[in-house]
């Protein structure tokens, strides 16, 4: 039994973390039993600090366990509420256990009352009764969060006077959501890189699709970029070239985060799309039931075209650590979903 932690500042390099200690009344301890490796937690890496992602799971100074989605079965509970051998879908540490203090427990699950994650997004805190309703274990792991931004995103999108959606990091699983969502509304533009370009295409989501290397050549006369990436050097090229054409910028991602991001910028000044803030006021606008029952809709929608997807199960901490590595580094085949255990 394990957690890994990142480096801060390397973190393609990791360190084993003992277990937690024995359990205090009100906690439960779950044995983490399987979870998505993907670009977004990545960019929950990449901004452990300023977004607070390194607070859900508290690490060694200069180290930060990444959060993951995946699931969790109790494995002992000093909870009333919570049964040992109950599987839930939720944050998860990228390790083999997690102690959570759960609270507001209910029928649709329950929140984790931990101190240390009290002033941190409810929608991070929130863990929901395992369930076949979004498809087997492995897809909901992959797409489950993801897709949830992807549709928020969308419907931010719907309402925006725009004729054409520009995506970066076009074969990132989010990306693809929006794409997929979107096609034959907006014309949907991706750009990635050429290795990829093929990939993108085979999916059936993107009208074009674009090599870093081609921005110049994106069509369209009002155009909404949605940046997965974070290259500073792509967003300042997509700025530059399409000045003019360019009528909004949205920042979602940070997958390459090596690259800073230009101080200024010409045209739209780039708008942070933060989902749990968004998801928030969805809620607040649709209701909870209305919102899950358009994020459900269209769920179904986008589960009938994952023929192109291919589950890859990696287990043990090492295989873990040289996963999570490749996919800090880029070394991944976009059309691979990983799911992790310890």
């Amino acid at each position: 039994m394990t957690t890994l932690a990142a480096r801060i500042g390397a973190l393609a390099e990791t360190s084993s973390l003992p277990d937690h200690g024995p359990i205090a009344d009100g906690e439960a301890r779950f044995a983490v039993e399987q979870f998505a490796l993907t670009a977004n937690n990545v960019t929950y890496a990449v901004h452990g600090e300023d977004f607070a992602y390194w607070r859900f799971f508290p690490a060694p100074e200069g180290h930060g366990i990444v959060p993951v989605w995946g699931f969790g079965r109790v494995i002992e509970s000093r909870a009333d509420g919570i049964d040992v051998g109950s599987r839930w879908f939720g944050y998860w540490p990228m390790g083999a256990q997690a102690v959570l203090r759960p609270v507001a427990i209910s029928a649709h699950g329950f929140t984790d009352g931990a101190a240390h994650r009290a002033a941190l997004p409810p929608i991070y805190n929130r863990y929901a009764p395992a369930s076949s309703a979004w498809g087997i274990d492995a897809v909901q792991c992959l797409f489950r969060p993801l897709y949830a931004t992807s549709f928020l995103i969308d419907a931010l999108m719907a309402t925006r006077p725009v004729d054409t959606l520009l995506l970066s990091s076009a074969s990132s699983k989010t990306a693809l959501g929006v794409a997929q969502l979107a096609r034959g509304r907006n014309q949907v533009v991706g750009l990635t890189s050429a290795a990829n370009r093929d990939f993108c295409l085979a999916t059936g989501y993107y009208d074009q699709v674009f090599s870093y290397d081609e921005i110049g050549g994106v069509p369209g006369q009002t155009i909404a970029f949605i940046d997965f990436a974070g290259n500073g050097d792509v967003r300042l090229d997509v700025h530059s070239l399409l000045d003019g054409r360019l009528a909004e910028s949205h920042v979602v991602g940070d997958t390459h985060w090596q690259q800073p991001n230009a101080a200024k910028l010409p045209g739209p000044a780039p708008q942070l799309f933060f989902a749990p803030t968004v998801g928030q006021n969805r809620i607040a606008e649709w209701g909870p039931a209305g919102y899950e029952a358009r994020l459900n809709a269209a769920w179904t929608g986008f589960a009938a075209t994952l023929g192109w997807l291919r589950v890859e199960h990696v287990h043990g901490a090492d295989v873990v650590a040289a996963a999570w590595k490749g996919l800090v580094e880029g070394r991944i085949d976009p059309a691979v979903g990983i799911v992790a255990s310890l």
